[in-house]
């Protein structure tokens, strides 16, 4: 199937990222609708379509809804029955809604402002209720170049668990040392190339042969000595950090 027009609803960072990639490779956007109607229309004059008033008014081959997962069960409601629509949002299940062609288009990647992706660059994962939706979600991921693959709710759930592990607490960790650092007045420009080579060799060795530190060691002078350095949460954090390392590396 060719897919010759897809709208969004919504007006934050997934949005704008796929407005921005689906213009890229020239699939036709009809219109946008967002709950900030100023939103709407700043995007819809920047990509020539219409900022549409209600969600009914969307007329589409497929449309996109990148909204907050709380906001879902709203927006989804809002379709009519002839509307082939896929949320983007990863944790919940596709049976939560009673939407007959209701799909899902979830970009398995960190989005932020002032940062724009290549399509190369966030791998998709898609569900749909029926072939016909699937096969719409899938055109689109084709006519944009992107990478894919089916994954069922259950399994997406658990990889946004791992994404939430591996971004939102891994940049935490970056934002904890950038901390230390600061208090001490130090620059955190050397920790760059620290954390380059950790993520390449947890890539290359994967994460368990690539674990390190004094923990593993069980080099208790050097952990006591970081423990005189750090007091309240960052302290807490240290140690349930390094249990959960000795309890994991018992043998090593």
């Amino acid at each position: 199937m060719h897919l010759f027009q897809i709208a969004i609803i919504g007006s934050g960072r997934v949005a704008q990222t796929l407005l921005r990639l689906a213009a890229d490779a020239q699939i036709s956007i009809s219109g946008i609708y967002a709950r900030n109607q100023n939103k709407a229309n700043d995007l819809a004059l920047q990509y020539n379509c219409v900022a549409a008033s209600s969600i009914a008014e969307l007329k589409a081959d497929l449309i996109l809804i990148c909204v907050s997962d709380d906001a879902l069960p709203e927006v989804i409601g809002q379709l009519s029955a002839q509307q082939f629509a896929a949320y983007t949002a990863g944790s919940p299940s596709i049976k939560l809604f009673a939407h007959e062609n209701l799909g899902v288009c979830y970009p398995y990647q960190s989005i932020s402002t002032n940062r724009d992706l290549l399509v190369s660059d966030i791998p998709f994962m898609i569900e749909g209720k029926n072939d016909f939706v699937l096969q719409r979600i899938t055109a689109f991921l084709q006519q944009m170049g992107a990478q894919f693959q089916a994954c069922g709710s259950a399994q997406r759930a658990q990889y946004h668990l791992a994404g939430v592990f591996v971004n939102n607490f891994g940049n935490l960790m970056l934002l904890e040392a950038s901390k230390i650092l600061a208090e001490a007045q130090l620059d955190f420009t050397p920790v760059y190339p620290l954390l380059n080579e950790t993520i390449a060799k947890a890539i290359l060795l994967g994460p368990e042969k690539a674990q390190t530190g004094p923990a593993l060691r069980h080099d208790e002078n050097t952990l006591e000595r970081h423990r005189k350095q750090l007091s309240g949460q960052q302290l807490e954090v240290y140690n349930q950090l390094t249990q959960r390392i000795q309890d994991l590396f018992k043998n090593a």
